[in-house]
């Protein structure tokens, strides 16, 4: 495949790059890439690298570091090739959020246009990775020189990267991880391994067991045949039940009948009346509103003799004031009059009410009729006490009639409830009687003795037998469950056994496994390490070196020698031929400018061994149809005459379809090839390119 032609939009340095402009191309071959320092010469490379690889190239880096002019949210690439004789362009867009669009276009000379491959897959396409492409089809800036100076060790773990061989440590840990995790399985295996002759004692013993549990359930099947029809010969548990509690009731109510009538007898007794004043309940009722109506006189009368004595005691109150009001009227004379000895030797007082002049003999005669008054009053009182008493004596009589005609009252109400209570209760019993005897009438037949005490055995008797009968099923029911239960077993035996039998097949394949990993091991360790890597694929390299190293040096070196089965620490040996003395020189005594040329040639080397073979079994089975070349700045530490036999040695190579060689450097004249010269607009920071054709000598 080749490229043809470049479309960039708002990459980098870019705002809007087409070149070939019109209807050119890019030719295959070897094509410059020259400007000076940060003009983006290496712009033009990463864009093609992200058209065919996508953003994973750029590690470390973001989507908006390639979107730089503008409101731009987006940077655009197009990229125009051949491949397999049919033209394509691969189209990205790179979204300021991340986001990534890829598209396949190809061109269909039916309709004249180009119509997009749905469906489309770069890594498949191409049939090769972005990881691979990175090592295969980019050469990185300063990478020839690191190469050039790489100590053995350094060169040869570059190698073993390169050509992805840590796949044989990675494939030994893999082998050593599938051996343990095989054994450890196999160990588990045996840990539950039961030996099968274990397994058929068990079963012998289960099956054994089973045959006395079928007997057993057998002579238990008859046995409840039996208690069932002895149960269905008995009444039904309701008529039992029915003809019991009649037989409760009956004695309850004889029970509470004779209680009644006896303590109805009793209290009877103890008053003046007999059995036949109950003859009518009208008589006691009679007798009851009798000793209402004599409660009411005597209340009656009780409550005329309280009033007159609550007036005649008002009375007395009365009179016992009227004696504290003369008392008063005494002291207050004696205390307030003071007696002088006047004109004709009389003693007078002023009287502290009418102001008047009182005589001594004056104020004597009112003190006796003061105590006069209270004398009569003082009469009075005895009489009023002596009708108090009479009343007193009166009303307590009233009062004790009338507790009497309250006991004879409850009394009587006492026995008029007993009265009802046993006659009710007679009547209860009567019915309760009846109903017992139609019971009997109607059932007889279905009890072979009905009597109370008959009822409570045949009772007994039942309950007896629906118990065994009940104890009877649930030992059935647990003998049948055993009996499911070995059978489950039974079934879970014969599984095991066959579970046994897989199990050892399983440990016997494992066991080959094993084998076979130890062997694949060992097979790695020396046939793919020794005779793949060391053999084959050190020898292509040395070889194809040998190829470029030898136009390099204008063959002054040659017969390039690697030994690349050195351990880490010793690392790569590399030895060439000085065709000058004919001696096999370690590369450590070359000149700076040779062993960059040797830099060169080996990792052109490698990049053309990458996509020819597969140093091993994990490589890609086919070739990719990636076959261009990107290098960047690789003939910087050269001087001018290397640096001439190097490009004119890369225009007549034909191992890749195309280079894209960049340098910074002058271009020998004599060398004509295709370029692409960067510009930069300063003032802007924009970058422009413009593609030349290769120069024509006559």
């Amino acid at each position: 495949m080749h490229i043809t032609k470049l479309n960039f939009k708002n990459f980098m340095g870019y705002k809007n790059l087409n070149i070939p402009k019109q209807n050119n191309e890019f030719p295959e071959g070897l094509i410059l890439i020259s400007g000076k320092n940060s003009y983006g010469k290496s712009t033009i490379l990463e864009g093609i690298l992200f058209a065919f690889f996508g953003p994973k190239i750029f590690k470390g880096r973001n989507a908006a570091s390639f979107i730089t002019y503008g409101a731009q949210d987006k940077a655009e690439i197009s990229i125009y090739f051949t491949l397999d004789r049919k033209n394509h362009y691969i189209y990205r867009k790179w979204g300021r959020t991340g986001s990534i669009t890829t598209k396949l276009f190809e061109w269909n000379k039916n309709r004249n246009v180009y119509i997009e491959v749905k469906n489309f897959n770069v890594e498949k396409f191409f049939e090769i990775s972005s990881e691979q492409a990175m090592s295969t089809v980019f050469i990185r800036q300063g990478e020839v020189e690191e190469i050039a100076n790489k100590k053995g060790a350094e060169l040869r773990e570059m190698i073993i990267d390169l050509f992805r061989l840590n796949i044989i440590d990675t494939a030994l840990s893999f082998l050593d991880n599938k051996f343990k995790a095989q054994k450890q399985e196999k160990e588990n295996w045996e840990k539950e391994r039961v030996p099968i002759k274990r397994i058929k004692e068990d079963i012998e013993d289960i099956e054994k067991e089973n045959i006395q549990l079928k007997e057993d359930i057998t002579e238990k099947e008859k046995l409840i045949k039996n208690l069932s029809k002895e149960e269905k010969s008995f009444p039904s548990n309701e008529l039992i039940s029915e003809l019991e509690n009649l037989y409760k009731q009956n004695l309850v109510l004889k029970d509470k009948f004779q209680s009644y009538y006896n303590d109805f007898k009793t209290k009877i007794k103890k008053t003046d009346l007999n059995l036949e004043d109950f003859s009518s309940k009208n008589t006691i009722d009679s007798k009851i509103e009798i000793l209402n109506s004599n409660k009411v006189n005597v209340q009656m009368d009780k409550e005329d003799l309280e009033n007159k004595r609550d007036a005649t005691f008002k009375g007395l109150g009365k009179t016992k004031g009227k004696i504290e009001e003369n008392k008063k009227s005494i002291k207050e004379m004696e205390t307030s009059l003071k007696f002088v000895k006047k004109g004709e030797g009389k003693e007078l007082a002023q009287c502290p009410t009418c102001q008047s002049e009182l005589t001594k003999e004056h104020y004597e005669e009112v003190v006796e009729k003061f105590k006069k008054v209270i004398s009569v009053s003082q009469q009075k009182i005895e009489s009023i006490s002596r009708v108090l008493a009479d009343f007193d004596k009166k009303i307590k009589t009233n009062q004790s009639d009338l507790e009497k005609i309250n006991e004879k009252i409850t009394i009587y109400q006492g026995l008029k409830e007993d009265f009802e209570n046993y006659i009710r209760n007679e009547s209860e019993l009567k019915k309760s009687e009846k109903a017992l005897k139609d019971f009997l009438s109607k059932n007889k037949d279905k009890f072979q003795d009905s009597s109370a005490e008959g009822v409570k055995e045949l009772m007994i008797k039942k309950e007896r037998v629906s118990g065994e009968l009940k104890a009877i099923n649930n030992e059935f029911d647990q003998v049948n469950l055993t009996l499911q239960k070995n059978n489950e077993k039974l079934k879970e035996r014969h599984n095991e056994i066959h579970k046994m039998i897989d199990l050892q097949r399983k440990i016997d394949e494992h066991e080959i496994d094993l084998e076979h990993l130890t062997k694949a091991k060992e097979f790695v360790r020396r046939f793919v390490t020794e005779y793949m890597v060391v053999k084959r694929l050190v020898k292509n390299i040395a070889i194809t070196t040998d190829k470029y190293i030898k136009d390099f040096t204008s063959g002054q070196y040659s017969d390039l020698i690697l030994d690349l089965s050195g351990t880490r620490k010793t690392g790569l040996s590399l030895r060439i031929k000085d065709n000058y003395n004919g001696e096999y020189e370690s590369t450590e005594v070359l000149s700076g400018g040779d062993r960059t040329a040797l830099g060169i040639a080996l990792r052109l080397a490698i990049s053309e061994l990458m996509s020819t073979i597969r140093p091993t079994k994990d490589s890609p089975k086919k070739n990719p149809k990636v076959d261009f070349l990107l290098l960047d700045e690789p003939l910087a530490a050269l001087d001018e005459t290397r640096r001439e036999r190097i490009l004119k040695y890369l225009i007549k190579s034909k191992s890749f379809s195309q280079i894209f060689l960049i340098t910074h450097t002058a271009i020998p004249q004599d060398i004509s090839t295709s370029k692409i010269i960067v510009e930069k607009d300063l003032s802007t920071g924009i970058s422009r390119a413009k593609y030349e054709k290769p120069s024509i000598f006559i």
